[in-house]
């Protein structure tokens, strides 16, 4: 199970596209973070899965989808979230810090904006 709510969020936002990101929702409960590499440009999340997971593969094998820009009030930065699939599965999550230095902890404050074309420009804020 993901423990973090930030990385849930980010998640909720990046999949919330077309059909492959709907069907790869269904795999969120089979996932937990395995590991987090702090860059200072960004981040990367990788996850591992339980059993079940394959039930729900999507179609397009190496999906990558993007999209969602987040911002924390105090850090001074902005990035952009990229989820990558293999074989059909979420694979890795990265953060790339396009402005300012990346921190190198868990956001607890954050507003992730959906950006892409004819996206439901959802926005989630978290405030402390």
């Amino acid at each position: 199970m993901i423990q973090s709510d930030y990385i849930k969020d980010l998640l909720d936002l990046l999949l919330d596209v077309d059909n492959d990101g709907i069907q790869a929702r269904k795999q969120i409960p089979f996932l937990s973070e395995m590991h987090f590499d702090y860059t200072g440009s960004g981040l990367f999340v990788f996850f591992e899965s339980t059993q079940g997971i394959e039930n729900y593969r999507v179609e397009k094998v190496n999906l990558v989808l993007d999209g969602v820009i987040i911002q924390s009030e105090g850090c001074h930065f902005s990035a952009q979230g990229i989820l990558f699939f293999k074989n059909g599965f979420i694979d890795y999550l990265e953060i790339w810090c396009y402005e300012g230095e990346y921190p190198q902890t868990e956001l607890k404050t954050y507003t992730i904006s959906q950006v892409w074309n004819n996206s439901k420009n959802r926005i989630i804020t978290k405030l402390p």
